[in-house]
């Protein structure tokens, strides 16, 4: 809504925060093309809520550090011209709300583009589409850096959505009743038959329970599962061969970062692929085994018992939250990754409920059909009460609250559990050393979560204190410009903030104190990335014969067949940035790299994966080839030594 913020309130967000996907500031000499597409990329971006155009306000150049006023002329046609393309550039009219105000003296227009309704999107340019190239739909979107057209694949999800099903109501094609696993329908029945042993459903065949449960479509004349269908009640197999990318993988590291040594990244990984109601109770006994356990004794208790340090209620609810919230359309594992000092779930799909009323009553569900089996059986909480009863569970233990990060951008979703108290004993002898800036409470605690999790940004401090966006901002950015005690990392709404001299000082302060985690149980593997820290700048001619040919003979516009292959090959040789695997070939533009082929490549193909997952803008991010790759290569031909 246009008179939600004021344009004062916009230019200073725009000013302050590192991240502003909703705000987008334009000179305003004419209402040209890269300003539409913004248009219509905030009306089509799923769960940003619309965004703003700030027209007479430009970026920082040579004469000016920040975001400054400039001012527009001819306001009149400017307006005129916003609206009548509105109406005539798109598919359908779009409505917009638009003004002229004054600020600092000066003429600007606020914008206000609102979000499409599911059923009225995908807001698309007229006359795009040309059927020998489908990339060029005239649907464009938000992304981490800046506006995009669509691939044919990355509209999918919008089509979906416009139908009123989600992705977990879509039957594969090769998805068939001989897919389920009978032992799971049956353990359903046991699970179903403990909370409510009168249940009308568990009187029915197995047909008709699982169509009660809404897990089974008909196709034809036989009964098919969907995706919520497999991914509760599918066997191993099925599920490797439908959905090979959805699995839950748990990794063990050593220290407190991710990559600490190269020559052992992970301590042990486990790699969980079954069907959801084995899966939860497998994940949570990986996790209890491998936390440190503290002696409790009860009142009026005459036997001790050994507790994991976080309470068995905050692990299951973390599982089930993972598990149920996630966005299953985009085709990469859940994480969980226990760190020496804590546990990390990282998922695909941003939160729909936003961050600030996270632990208030009421859901908002992307899986409805997964959520009403889990909470039928106990698994999850109802009405929306699972994040307010881990945070008093945690306070009660003496743990500090949960730290939740949601990117809608990046659709993405971490939360973070630390094994201690934020500001504990040792960690307040550790502020020691700053004592001398005379910081604030969450100046400190700002400091604290740096070190503990390598890295702070906005989202993290607002969960750990009470502020709001701006004053978050305000903190880091103190931290940054004024005391040098925090380097900037990343850009936009990727904006990360790390300790500087971060690597010198990990390990100074010991974690805690208890025995040595318990991994018997965890299989010890490689992990699917191929450790490799060789010299990201490579020339032509250090490369092997046949993919030096292959390089000469790629053209710009050369089909995926053609230019897969050279990135995998590239990138199980040795770690790549995107910058130079474009200058290698034929020039191509990195934009262009990412959205055709690299994008692609590691979130649909699963063949290459990032050297910094956990910090996707990272300076040195670079890309580098999955075991997926190596074998995949192997059945392309190309074989790779070491």
């Amino acid at each position: 809504m246009l008179n939600e913020y004021s344009a004062e309130s916009l230019l200073e967000q725009l000013r302050q925060l590192d991240e502003c996907p909703r705000i987008e500031a334009k000179r305003g000499s004419d209402i040209g093309s890269s300003m539409m597409q913004t248009v219509c990329a905030f009306a089509n971006e799923p769960g940003l809520g619309g965004g703003y155009l700030l027209l007479g306000v430009s970026e920082p150049d040579i004469q000016h550090n920040q975001f400054y006023v400039s001012g527009v002329g001819n306001t009149d046609k400017l307006l005129g011209d916003l609206q009548a393309n509105c109406r005539e550039q798109f598919e359908q009219a779009l409505p917009i709300e638009a003004q002229a105000v004054l600020l600092e003296g000066k003429t600007v227009i606020v914008v206000f583009v609102p979000e499409l309704d599911p059923a009225a999107k995908p807001c698309a340019f007229q006359g795009k589409f040309d059927s020998k190239n489908k990339r060029k739909t005239g649907v464009w979107r938000r992304g981490l850096n800046g506006d995009y057209e669509c691939t044919q694949a990355e509209i999918e999800p919008i089509l979906i959505a416009k139908t009123g099903m989600g992705f977990e109501q879509v039957v594969l094609a090769d998805a068939e009743w001989d897919d389920l696993d009978p032992t799971a329908i049956e353990l359903y029945r046991t699970l179903r038959a403990r909370i409510r042993p009168n249940a009308e459903e568990l009187d029915a065949s197995d047909n008709d329970m699982l169509r009660a449960l809404n897990l089974v479509k008909k196709r034809g004349e036989h009964w098919a599962p969907n995706v919520a269908g497999l991914l509760l009640l599918g066997k191993p197999s099925s599920l490797r061969r439908l959905l090979p990318a959805i699995r839950v993988d748990y990794v063990r590291i050593a220290g407190s970062q991710w990559v600490e040594d190269p020559e052992q990244r992970f301590v042990t990984t486990l790699d969980l692929r079954e069907p959801l109601l084995r899966l939860i109770p497998k994940l949570e006994n990986a996790i209890v085994d491998d936390l440190p356990k503290h002696f409790r004794l009860k009142t009026g208790d005459l036997q001790r018992s050994d507790e994991p340090l976080l309470p068995y209620k905050v692990i299951r609810e973390a599982v089930v939250n993972a598990v149920m919230h996630r966005d299953y359309s985009v085709h990469q594992p859940t994480m969980v990754i226990r760190y020496s000092n804590r546990i990390e779930i990282r998922n695909a799909g941003y939160s729909l409920k936003p961050e600030a009323m996270l632990g208030e009553m009421g859901s908002k569900l992307r899986n409805p059909t997964l959520a009403a089996v889990l909470y039928d059986l106990n698994f999850a909480e109802t009405k929306g009460s699972g994040i307010r009863t881990m945070r008093r569970l945690l306070e009660n233990a003496g743990l500090t609250a949960p730290v939740f990060t949601s990117k809608t951008l990046a659709n993405e979703f971490q939360s973070t559990y630390l094994l201690h108290q934020l500001l504990g004993e040792e960690r307040l002898q550790w502020l020691k050393q700053f004592a001398h800036f005379q910081l604030s409470d969450n100046e400190a605690r700002a400091l604290i979560l740096a070190k503990e999790t390598g890295a702070v940004d906005n989202a993290g401090l607002r969960a750990i204190t009470a502020l709001d966006t701006l004053a978050a901002s305000q903190v880091l950015k103190r931290l940054h410009h004024h005391f040098r005690l925090l380097e900037q990392g990343g850009a936009g709404s990727a904006t990360y903030y790390r300790l500087v001299g971060q690597r010198a000082m990990e390990g100074e302060l010991p974690l805690f104190s208890s025995a040595a985690p318990n991994t018997d149980d965890l299989t010890s593997i490689t992990g699917d990335l191929i450790s490799n820290t060789s010299d990201l700048h490579t020339d032509k001619g250090e490369l092997p014969v046949e993919l030096q040919q292959r390089l000469e003979v790629l053209t710009p516009k050369a089909r995926k067949d053609k230019v897969w292959p050279v990135i995998v090959w590239l990138c199980a040789l040795r770690p790549y940035k995107a910058e130079k695997l474009a200058s290698l070939m034929a020039g191509r533009q990195v934009t262009a790299l990412k959205s055709s082929h690299l994008n692609p490549l590691r979130e649909q193909e699963g063949l290459i994966g990032y050297t910094h997952p956990e910090v996707v803008n990272h300076p040195d991010q670079a890309y580098q080839a999955t075991k997926a790759g190596l074998l995949w290569l192997k059945k392309q031909g190309i074989h790779i030594n070491g």
